[in-house]
C-alpha cells in the first residue's frame, strides 16, 4: 500500500525509544490486554488554525467505562528536526515539556488549533528568532496536507505513555499559480471521517456493541472466522442530491448537498478530492485509500493491517481471526483510516465457548 499520514503514532514514554504505529506480526500488536490507546478521531478532521476541534480517544480494553484512566491532551509546538528519524519531535512526547499546551483531560477533549499552526507545521515560513532568518516551510504530504501534532498522555504505573495524533490543518495550497489557486479553492472540500459500514464473520453480519440488537457472536475454541469489513461507497461522479458535496459541486450549484448549515456533506468512505501537481502546476483528481487496523483482546489475526489503495474502487477488506483455545469473552475493534487523516471505528463482542 502507498504511504499514508500516520494519524496515530504510539510512542514510548522514554524519547529515545520511538515506536511507530506500524504493527509487527511477531509482536502481536493487534492483541491488547491492558489499557491501550488504539486511535484518536477529530471532529472535524480538517480545519484551519483557531478552529475548535473535538478529539475522541478509543481506549482498549474498557475505554468507555468509569475505570478508564484519564488522558492528558496537549497541542505540541515543536517542529520535527531533520536530524530526527522519528515521526515527531521528542519534545512532543515528554510530559511537562515547554512545547506542550494543555487543552483537556479525559477520554475526549476540545481545543482550538494553535493560531501559528500553518507557520509551525505548514507552508508559511516561521518567523526568525532574535532577529535571525526565518525557518523553512514544511512540505505537504502526498495528499497536499499539513498536520498539527496533538499529544495524548495515558497514565500508567510509574510513567505515562504518549501517543501523537496528527490533526490535518487547512493552510491553502502553497506553490500554486493564480489559475491553479482559483481552481483548488473552488473545488477542494475538507476531509470527512471514514466509518465502518459493516463487519461480517463467515458471511454473517455482526452488530456493533451498543447498537440496537447487539449481541455477542459465538465462536468455538480454535475456530477461524473469515472477516470482511466494508465502508460506504463514495460517488465517482457528482450528482446533486446524492448527499455528498463533490469536487464539482458548490453551495451555488448544489445547495442541497453543499450549502450550510448541513453542507458541505462528505462521504464516510474513500472520498474524491483535488490536489496540486507542483511540477506541472495542474490540478489533479485523487481518491483516498483506506487503511484498516484490527485489534482484539484475544485470539490471533492473520494480518494486523489491511486496506485498499486509492486506485482500487473496492469498498471491502478481508482478514482472518482464530479464536483462542479456551472459552473467553472477546472484544474486537476495527479501525478505518483514510489518506487525509480521517479516522473511524466500530467494536464487536465475540463469545468463545
Amino acid at each position: 500500500m502507498s504511504p499514508r499520514p500516520k494519524v496515530l503514532v504510539a510512542l514510548a514514554s522514554t524519547p529515545a525509544l520511538l515506536a511507530a504505529c506500524q504493527p509487527n506480526l511477531d509482536d502481536t500488536v493487534s492483541i491488547v490486554s491492558s489499557p491501550t490507546l488504539l486511535a484518536i478521531s477529530a471532529d472535524p478532521p480538517e480545519a484551519p488554525p483557531a478552529s475548535d476541534v473535538t478529539y475522541t480517544a478509543l481506549l482498549a480494553p474498557g475505554g468507555a467505562d468509569a475505570a478508564a484512566p484519564a488522558l492528558v491532551w496537549d497541542y505540541c509546538s515543536a517542529r520535527n528536526p531533520l536530524s530526527n528519524l522519528g515521526p515527531v519531535n521528542n519534545l512532543c512526547i515528554q510530559p511537562g515539556s515547554s512545547s506542550l499546551s494543555r487543552f483537556g483531560v479525559g477520554t475526549g477533549a476540545s481545543g482550538d488549533i494553535p493560531m501559528l499552526a500553518c507557520s509551525s507545521f505548514g507552508p508559511n515560513a516561521p518567523a526568525g528568532v532574535d532577529g535571525g532568518p526565518g525557518g523553512q516551510p514544511v512540505s505537504p504530504d502526498f495528499t497536499g496536507g499539513y498536520y498539527q501534532p496533538v499529544s495524548a498522555f495515558l497514565p500508567r504505573k510509574g510513567a505515562a505513555t504518549a501517543s501523537v495524533y496528527f490533526m490535518r490543518i487547512a493552510c491553502g495550497f502553497a506553490g500554486a499559480d493564480e489559475a491553479a489557486q482559483g481552481t483548488l479553492t473552488a473545488r477542494y472540500h475538507p476531509n470527512h471521517n471514514p466509518a465502518v459500514g459493516s463487519l461480517a464473520a463467515n458471511g454473517m453480519t455482526l452488530v456493533p456493541m451498543g447498537a440496537s440488537g447487539s449481541e455477542a457472536t459465538s465462536a468455538s475454541p480454535g475456530a477461524r472466522l473469515a472477516l470482511t469489513v466494508s465502508w460506504p461507497t463514495c460517488p465517482l461522479v457528482d450528482v446533486c442530491g446524492d448527499d455528498v458535496c463533490g469536487a464539482d459541486e458548490s453551495a451555488t450549484t448544489c445547495p442541497v448537498d453543499c450549502a450550510p448549515p448541513k453542507g458541505p456533506k462528505g462521504c464516510a468512505g474513500a472520498e474524491r478530492y483535488v490536489n496540486l501537481d507542483l511540477a506541472t502546476q495542474t490540478v489533479v483528481d485523487q481518491r483516498e485509500g483506506i487503511d484498516v487496523a484490527w485489534y482484539a483482546t484475544g485470539g490471533a489475526f492473520e494480518l494486523d493491517r489491511t486496506g485498499r489503495e486509492g486506485t482500487d474502487d473496492a469498498t471491502t477488506s478481508d482478514n482472518g481471526w482464530t479464536a483462542p483455545q479456551a472459552p473467553a469473552a472477546i472484544t474486537m475493534w476495527v479501525i478505518v483510516r483514510d489518506d487525509r487523516g480521517g479516522v473511524g471505528w466500530a467494536d464487536y463482542a465475540i463469545r468463545v465457548r
